[in-house]
C-alpha cells in the first residue's frame, strides 16, 4: 500500500465514529436497551386447605406455567403450608423452592418442613431471593387465605393454620432489605388473598415497595390471572410498575367475570409513597373524633351507626368478624360530625388509591380501616400490635374500656407530636405508617383530584384550634414548600387543642342496657310492631334489627327464621316500626334462616347457613332493591379455625342442601339458641331464591338492640297471626 493511500486518523476521530455507530444501533434496536432490565417475581405460595381440598394453588401454578416469559423475567416460588399438593410433584412434607424460567419449572431446593405462617420462614425466603435471584425490578406476592389487619395472611395447614401478622411481615422485610421511599427494593408487594387492602397493611409494607395490590373483600378461589399479567409483563418488560399493577387488577376482574365470581370482587392498586400523608390525615381526623367524643359521648353511637351503615367486609354473627370497614364510605358518612379533617383524609385517600376494580355488588374506595364490630378485646389487642397505633384506635380503646386515660393520653400526645414533626421537619412519620426517613408530603407535591381543601375561612380561624394543622395540610396538598406556607411552629400552635383533648380524655363507662331487655313492643295504628324507645334510650345504641320466629309445636321449640333490618327507623326520636308482610325467603320453596350482614341504599347482603353436600357453609345472597330480586353469589365453607375461606362455591344441579335454623326449647329460660337442621333436598335444573308466602300460622317478632360496646337486649315478643294472607299483630 502506498504512503499516499494510508491515512492516519486521530484517536478523537475514531471515538466519534464509534459513538455514532453505537447510537445508530441503539436507534435501530431500542428493545435491546430494555432487555437489560430484569424482572423477578417472588411468590410465597402457602397452599393451605385451599390446595389440599381444591387444588387451587396448583391451578394458579399451572396457569403461570402457560405464560411464555423471556429470559429477563423469572418467577421464584416457595411452596408449603398444605397437607396435600395436586400437581408438579410438589411435596407436602417439605418446603420447596422452584424457579420458572425459559418455559420450564426448575426445583432449586427442598428444605425440612417449616411453618409458612412464621416470620423465620418468610425471612429465609426473602434472603434466598436476594442472594440468588435479584433483579432490576422485583415483585413479591403472598398467596393464601387472608384475614385483614387482624388476621394477617398465609395460614399454614400443617401448623394449626398459624398466619403471618402484619408486624411479622414488616419485621421480615426489614431483616433482609432497607426501607427507602426513594428507592424501595420492590416495585410491587401484592396479596392474592382475602381482605388485605387495609391502611394497616399498606403501612406495614410501606418503604419496601412502590405499590401494593390487594383486595378489601373476600377473594374467590380463582384469584389472580397469572398467565394474563405475567404474560403482559413478558411481552413488554419496559412497562412501569404502575402499569403492571393496573394490569393485575384489570385481568383479575376479567377472570372473575369469566368464572362468574365478580359480584363481590374488589382489587386495589395503592401508591405506598402516599401512605404517610394518608395516615397523617387519618390521625388528624381521629384527634378530631376524640375531641368530639370527649365533649359529647353520644358521638360513639353516631360513629358506630355510620360504620355499620358503611360498606364493610365479613362482620356478622353467622360469618364471623374481620372488623374491616371501607375507609372512604365511613369518612364520607362522618363528614357532618367531623367537619374539620374529613375532606383532607378523603383527598389523601384519592391520591393513594391509584386504581381499583370491583364487581356490581360493591362500591369500595380501595382501602379498609378498623372498626370494632364485635367489641372483642382480642381483636383490639391484635390491632395494637400492628405497629400503627392511630388516634381512631385509641378512640376505640376508650369506647370499649380497653385503654385507661393515662395510656390513651400518652398515645395521643405521641401521635400529635409525630404529626407536627412530620409536617415541620420531614422527620420520620408515625411508627408503622412510614419507614425511617420518609416524608409525609406526596412526592412531587401533586394537587389532589378535586383541588386542595381550604378549611375554614375568615375570622373564625382564630377561634378554630385545629386551624394550624389545617393550614399545614393545605400547604402539603398545594405542593408548596412548608417553610413560610405552613405555620412556623405547628406543634406550639396545635398545643391548645391537643391539651384540651388530653385533659378531657376518659374511657366510656361500662354500659348497661339490661333495662331494655323485654322492652314493650306495641301494635301501631297501621297494625305494625312498634318499638318506642325515645331519644335518650338510643343515645348509646348503634343498631336496631329484628328477628322473626315461629313455633314448632310438635317439638316444643321456638325457631328463629332470621334477622333483618327492613324497618322504618327514626333514630332522632328513637322509634322503630317493622315492615313484615307475611313473606320470607326460600330456596326452591324451602324456607331458610337468613341474617343481614350489610345494607346500603342499593342492596342488602345476607348470609344463609346450610349444609352443602354435607359440608357446613354459608350461602351469600344479595337482594337488589331496584330489581326487587335476590341473587345467590355462592357458598363459603364455615372454617373451624375462624379463617375467612377464599373458596366461593357455585350451586349446581344435583347438589344436596340441608337448611339450618336456630332453635331453643319454649319452656327453658336458661337455654340459648342452637343450630337445628331442617329440610334436606336436592337442587334441580332451576335454582330459585325468592320470597314466598309463609302460609297461615302463628309467628313471633322481636327487636334486638345493640350498643357501642356490643351489649345487646331483646324486646318483648309480638305474635303475628297470619290467616288467609293477612297478618294480625297482638302484644
Amino acid at each position: 500500500m502506498s504512503a499516499s493511500r494510508l491515512r492516519i486518523r486521530s484517536p478523537g476521530h475514531w471515538t466519534a465514529r464509534l459513538w455514532l455507530v453505537c447510537a445508530f444501533l441503539l436507534f435501530l434496536c431500542p428493545a435491546r436497551a430494555h432487555a437489560a432490565e430484569t424482572w423477578a417475581i417472588y411468590w410465597y405460595l402457602c397452599g393451605s386447605d385451599l390446595e389440599t381440598d381444591f387444588g387451587a394453588a396448583s391451578a394458579d401454578l399451572e396457569e403461570l406455567l402457560s405464560a411464555r416469559l423471556p429470559d429477563n423475567v423469572s418467577v421464584v416460588i416457595q411452596t408449603g403450608g398444605a397437607r396435600k399438593w395436586h400437581g408438579y410433584g410438589i411435596s407436602a412434607g417439605n418446603i420447596e423452592r422452584h424457579v420458572y424460567r425459559g418455559g420450564r419449572l426448575h426445583k432449586e431446593a427442598s428444605l425440612p418442613q417449616a411453618n409458612m405462617g412464621d416470620a423465620e420462614n418468610l425471612t429465609s425466603f426473602l434472603a434466598f431471593c436476594k442472594e440468588n435471584h435479584s433483579a432490576d425490578h422485583q415483585v413479591f406476592i403472598f398467596w393464601d387465605h387472608g384475614g385483614g389487619s387482624i388476621g394477617g395472611v398465609a395460614n399454614d395447614q400443617n401448623f394449626s393454620f398459624d398466619a403471618l401478622s402484619l408486624k411479622e411481615i414488616r419485621d421480615s422485610f426489614a431483616r433482609v432489605y432497607t426501607a427507602s421511599v426513594e428507592r424501595p427494593p420492590f416495585d410491587i408487594i401484592g396479596f392474592d388473598a382475602c381482605l388485605m387492602a387495609t391502611l394497616d397493611t399498606a403501612g406495614a409494607v410501606n418503604g419496601f415497595a412502590r405499590y401494593m395490590v390487594a383486595s378489601q373483600e373476600m377473594e374467590p378461589a380463582n384469584g389472580w390471572r397469572y398467565a394474563a399479567w405475567t404474560g403482559a409483563l413478558g411481552a413488554d418488560t419496559s412497562m412501569s410498575p404502575e402499569k403492571l399493577g393496573r394490569i393485575i387488577c384489570d385481568t383479575y376482574l376479567d377472570g372473575c367475570r369469566q368464572a362468574g365470581t365478580e359480584d363481590n370482587a374488589t382489587l386495589s392498586l395503592v401508591d405506598l409513597g402516599k401512605i404517610p400523608l394518608l395516615n397523617l390525615t387519618w390521625n388528624a381526623l381521629g384527634l378530631e373524633a376524640v375531641s368530639v367524643a370527649m365533649d359529647n359521648e353520644s358521638f360513639y353511637a353516631a360513629y358506630g351507626r355510620q360504620a355499620k351503615a358503611s360498606e364493610n367486609y365479613v362482620n356478622s354473627r353467622v360469618e364471623g368478624y374481620t372488623n374491616m370497614v371501607d375507609a372512604g364510605a365511613l369518612v364520607r358518612r362522618l363528614k357532618k360530625v367531623l367537619p374539620e379533617f374529613a375532606k383532607y383524609f378523603l383527598d389523601a385517600l384519592g391520591e393513594a388509591v391509584v386504581h381499583e376494580v370491583h364487581g356490581p355488588c360493591r362500591s369500595p374506595s380501595g382501602l379498609s380501616v378498623y372498626y370494632p364490630f364485635d367489641g372483642d378485646s382480642g381483636g383490639f389487642a391484635s390491632m395494637m400490635q400492628t405497629g400503627n397505633i392511630t388516634a381512631f384506635l385509641v378512640l376505640n380503646g376508650l369506647q370499649l374500656g380497653f385503654l385507661d386515660a393515662d395510656s390513651a393520653v400518652a398515645h395521643l400526645e405521641r401521635i400529635s407530636a409525630d404529626i407536627s414533626r412530620t409536617l415541620e421537619d420531614d422527620a420520620p412519620a408515625p411508627e408503622g405508617a412510614a419507614p425511617e426517613g420518609q416524608s409525609a408530603a406526596p412526592e412531587g407535591g401533586s394537587r389532589p383530584p378535586h383541588g386542595p381543601p381550604t378549611g375554614h375561612q375568615g375570622p373564625s380561624d382564630a377561634q378554630n384550634p385545629w386551624f394550624p394543622l389545617q393550614s399545614a395540610l393545605s400547604a402539603v396538598f398545594e405542593g408548596q414548600r412548608r417553610e413560610g406556607q405552613a405555620p412556623a411552629n405547628a406543634i406550639l400552635l396545635m398545643e391548645p387543642a391537643v391539651n384540651a383533648v388530653a385533659a378531657s380524655v376518659a374511657p366510656l363507662r361500662q354500659l348497661d342496657i339490661s333495662s331494655l331487655e323485654d322492652f314493650r313492643v306495641t301494635v301501631g295504628d297501621g297494625g305494625e310492631a312498634r318499638l318506642d324507645l325515645g331519644p335518650e334510650r338510643v343515645r348509646h345504641l348503634d343498631s336496631v334489627q329484628f328477628y322473626l320466629a315461629c313455633f314448632d309445636l310438635e317439638d316444643d321449640l321456638v325457631v328463629l327464621l332470621g334477622k333483618d333490618a327492613d324497618m322504618e327507623a327514626d333514630w332522632e326520636n328513637g322509634v322503630f316500626k317493622d315492615n313484615f308482610q307475611g313473606r320470607w325467603a326460600a330456596l326452591n320453596e324451602h324456607l331458610v334462616y337468613m341474617e343481614v350482614t350489610h345494607q346500603d341504599e342499593a342492596r342488602n347482603h345476607y348470609a344463609v347457613p346450610v349444609k352443602l353436600n354435607g359440608v357446613r357453609c354459608n350461602l351469600l345472597v344479595v337482594y337488589d332493591f331496584a330489581k326487587e330480586e335476590y341473587r345467590i353469589l355462592g357458598a363459603r365453607r364455615l372454617h373451624d379455625e375462624n379463617i375467612m375461606d377464599k373458596a366461593l362455591i357455585s350451586l349446581k344441579k344435583g347438589d344436596t342442601i340441608t337448611t339450618i335454623f336456630l332453635a331453643m326449647p319454649v319452656d327453658d329460660d336458661h337455654a340459648d339458641f342452637q343450630e337445628m337442621e331442617a329440610d334436606t333436598f336436592t337442587l334441580g335444573e332451576n335454582i330459585v331464591f325468592a320470597d314466598t308466602d309463609m302460609g297461615d300460622g302463628q309467628f313471633m317478632f322481636l327487636f334486638e338492640m345493640t350498643d357501642v360496646q356490643n351489649n345487646s337486649a331483646m324486646s318483648q315478643i309480638v305474635t303475628i297471626e297470619v290467616k288467609d294472607g293477612t297478618a294480625v299483630y297482638s302484644e
